[in-house]
């Protein structure tokens, strides 16, 4: 492949930008706890994952020293298609590197807090979040019978229906 497209391909390597990252995936969540909880979530998994992409590289550079040490025709095209692999490898693990670099960023940027924090914020946390959906399945022309019963148990539902109750009836005069 010409260097410049290789060059290319390194720097293109990201699965999700910083925009992605702070309004689709952190900003998905109503508060700033459940927030601070997604932005750990996504570094968990990143930092694991990057940790055994590591191990499973230096596990193929052994594997194919040792193909390459058996000096037979199959052995060196294996121990080609493997490092073939690694190079493919590598190229998406600048991404996962760069995207773990953004979220720490953003995880130093935002505010921190306890598990107790977190748990005593889910009431509002949940009475935003089915608020949002159902306002946004009202905007679009529906609703299901599960997300009225999730209103219910965070106990908004009521107040919504009398809401609009009182619109309907504002309209009416």
């Amino acid at each position: 492949m010409r260097e410049d497209i290789q060059l290319s391909l390194a720097e293109v390597q990201m699965p999700r930008t910083r925009y992605q990252l702070e309004h689709f995936v952190i900003g998905a969540h109503d508060t700033p706890e459940m927030q601070f909880v997604q932005v750990c979530r996504e570094l968990e998994a990143l930092h694991y994952t990057i940790k055994e992409v590591a191990m499973q590289v230096r596990k193929t550079e052994y594997e194919i020293e040792d193909l390459r040490e058996k000096g037979d025709r199959i052995s060196q095209v294996e121990a080609d298609i493997k490092e073939l692999g690694l190079e493919r490898t590598r190229l998406v693990a600048i991404g996962a590197v760069r995207e773990y670099d953004t979220l720490i960023e953003i995880y130093d940027q935002i505010p921190h807090f306890t598990r107790e924090q977190i748990d005593a914020s889910q009431p509002d946390y949940w009475q935003a979040r089915l608020g949002r959906q159902a306002n946004l399945q009202i905007m679009s022309g529906g609703t299901n019978w599960a997300h009225l019963e999730a209103l219910d148990q965070v106990g908004v539902l009521q107040s919504m229906i009398q809401a609009q109750q009182d619109r309907a009836k504002e309209l009416q005069q």
